[in-house]
């Protein structure tokens, strides 16, 4: 009996031994194992918010934006305003002007102006009817020098009006020039974000994801450093500045090659939308049009596909000379910072765009200090 609880206690203690044993072994993985969950939680929380911080800087980019987009269709209701006014005004000078004439023609019918209404007044029969016709003649005489009055008053206003929407005009195209220059940044600003995100999820990735994020990071670092690039365009003009006075030079030579019939359909398809007001970052008809939304949507009808700004478009196309413009091609403009604007060439030295004014065709003369370039569609 002794022997055998002896025997039952080696065997507990044993066991016990091994246990140990064994809890030592285990325990050391285990507790590693936490410790790296945890910090790959911690991890991924640390990069959500790099993430999140990226995000939030385009989202601050796109608010001063919208902020920009606000002033410009505050400004664009003001020009209506005035436009409106200026219709108004003419109207009443016109008016005015024709009742004007006919009682200048109906006075030089006469000896003079003095002579019709004395006439009036000699030929009272009575002293009551010379009352009456005096205050007649009166009465006549006042409402003529009104209309006068009325008339200075109006061509002074009208003279204020132009002047208002003149102001108006500069004050749209500036603001047209600053939004076109944001949206090149925001551009930039997108592309190298998305870099630095896909390069943060990397961190956090299994070893298939990492390869596909990887992949689609230097996609995205190329892109970023082509639009960087473009950051540094400077107009035609600005760099062939003469030695004499610093002043550009406008004399540029732009061919007018026929288009092709790709280019033709895009033309008949843009021409549609004439006098269509300008709308920031309109790319179909329901929208309305901005620069290279007008340019992507027409040459869409065609059967040519283009990117969606005038940045993507520069690079989407071959560089070619001025003098080996076609009609068709692509005509970019820079106001200093990075391709902005973008028309579709007609020849003869004009382009139809979207621009401040709206749909237009236009000539190329006063573009030409913002001149990048021309591109053709391959």
């Amino acid at each position: 009996m002794g022997k055998r609880n002896k025997w039952r206690k080696s065997m507990v203690l044993a066991l016990a031994l091994a246990g140990g044993l064994l809890f030592n072994t285990v325990q050391p993985t285990e507790v590693h194992a936490e410790e790296s969950s945890q910090q790959m939680i911690e991890k991924k929380a640390e990069i959500d918010a790099q993430v999140k911080k990226l995000q939030e800087e385009l989202t601050n980019l796109q608010q001063e934006i919208d902020a920009k987009v606000k002033v410009f269709k505050q400004v664009q209701a003001e020009i209506k305003e005035v436009d409106a006014s200026i219709v108004e005004t003419q109207k009443r000078i016109e008016q005015r002007s024709k009742i004007l004439s006919e009682r200048m023609a109906a006075y030089q019918a006469q000896d003079n102006t003095v002579g019709v209404y004395l006439n009036v007044v000699l030929e009272a029969k009575s002293f009551a009817d010379l009352m009456d016709r005096v205050v007649a003649v009166k009465t006549l005489m006042d409402a003529d020098q009104e209309l006068v009055n009325q008339q200075e008053a109006d061509k002074a206003s009208l003279e204020q009006q132009k002047a208002t929407l003149d102001e108006k005009q500069k004050e749209l195209q500036k603001q047209f020039q600053e939004l076109q220059q944001k949206e090149s940044e925001m551009e930039v600003k997108k592309a190298e974000n998305e870099a630095k995100s896909l390069a943060l999820k990397a961190q956090i990735a299994t070893k298939q994801e990492e390869e596909r994020l990887e992949a689609e990071r230097k996609a995205a670092e190329e892109e970023a450093a082509r639009l960087r690039a473009l950051q540094a365009a400077t107009p035609v003009v600005q760099a062939t500045q003469n030695n004499s006075g610093g002043q550009p030079t406008q004399n540029i030579v732009i061919g007018s090659g026929a288009g092709t019939v790709s280019s033709g359909d895009a033309i008949s398809t843009a021409k549609q939308f004439l006098g269509r007001p300008y709308v920031w970052g309109g790319s179909n008809p329901s929208t309305g049009f901005d620069c290279s939304g007008l340019v992507q949507w027409s040459y869409k009808q065609a059967g040519v596909s283009l990117p969606r700004t005038a940045s993507q478009q520069y690079l989407a196309t071959q560089r070619i000379s001025a003098g080996e413009a076609r009609v068709g091609d692509l005509v970019f403009f820079s106001y200093g910072s990075g391709v902005a604007h973008v028309g579709i060439y007609l020849g003869n030295n004009t382009m139809i765009d979207a621009q401040n004014n709206g749909v237009v065709i236009e000539s190329l003369d006063w573009w030409n200090q913002y001149l990048v370039g021309f591109g053709r569609i391959q």
